[in-house]
């Protein structure tokens, strides 16, 4: 963490309001390059929202996905187009978008027989114990999922066993990257749900009404984490990009986990 706060101080550009608006309006009037799709024009940019990571949206991708896509489309030029990607994620925009790119292989977490019934044509995987077999993967991705797990040593452990050497494991998760330690709201204890602060839930496609509820919000600690699994050289990438459209709010990018098996 205290790498990360040095690099703030040394870049307060980063976390200057009007620095960022600027760009984002920059963004909007000229248009950027989607990692995906190419030149994307200011009249296919919606950028109403003030939540930058969740908004500057274009073919259905907002900020934070061109991030991940980004990582993407660099693991493609370096394996080509047969790469092989798990994504914890099937009724998304993004699995949508990215099938049509690389090998794809998605799923969700259907927990219940009742769940597992209503989308039979769905894979359901616990990221905790996934089934898929040792070194399946190029590539795994995991966006706004982590926050959601109990154990994220197990969930970064199957990452890990499931990656082919070299492969790499990156997305996103609402990072609190002011804490060196995990935010911890909620715990599992013998096989009981504990609530450590008051019940926080973010959107799910396959819940909409009721959404998933976070477990922990992630601090640096997922570093140290991520290293102790086997993983050679996790860190956080901060990507902030007029070219690519990539910008937040608070800060004027996106954080994106990345780690790679040795």
């Amino acid at each position: 963490m205290g790498e990360w706060i040095d690099w703030l101080q040394s870049n307060p550009w980063s976390i200057q309001p009007d620095y960022i608006s600027a760009n984002v309006q920059e963004v909007a009037r000229c248009g950027f390059i989607d990692p995906l799709f190419g030149y994307v024009s200011p009249s296919q940019i919606d950028t109403s929202s003030d939540n930058y990571r969740e908004g500057i949206v274009a073919h259905n991708l907002n900020s934070r996905l061109r991030a991940v896509c980004l990582q993407l489309s660099e693991e493609l030029l370096r394996s080509g187009p047969g790469l092989r990607v798990y994504a914890s994620e099937w009724v998304s925009p993004f699995a949508e978008i990215v099938r049509k790119f690389v090998d794809y292989h998605g799923s969700e977490y259907l927990p219940t027989p009742s769940e597992q019934a209503a989308y039979p044509h769905i894979r359901h995987e616990d990221v905790t114990a996934l089934s898929w077999e040792n070194e399946s993967f190029d590539a795994y991705i995991t966006n706004e999922v982590l926050e959601h797990v109990h154990n994220i040593e197990g969930a970064l452990s199957e990452a890990y066993r499931i990656l082919k050497p070299r492969g790499i494991f990156f997305g996103t998760f609402p990072m609190a990257y002011a804490s060196e330690s995990t935010v911890h709201k909620a715990k599992m204890v013998n096989g009981e749900l504990v609530h450590l602060m008051e019940p926080e839930y973010h959107g799910n496609p396959i819940d909409p009404s009721g959404g998933s509820l976070v477990f922990g919000i992630p601090g640096w600690d997922i570093i140290p984490q991520a290293r102790a699994c086997g993983f050679k050289d996790p860190h956080i990438r901060f990507l902030s990009s007029r070219r690519y459209g990539i910008y937040g709010a608070e800060i004027a990018g996106v954080l994106l986990f990345v780690a790679r098996k040795l």
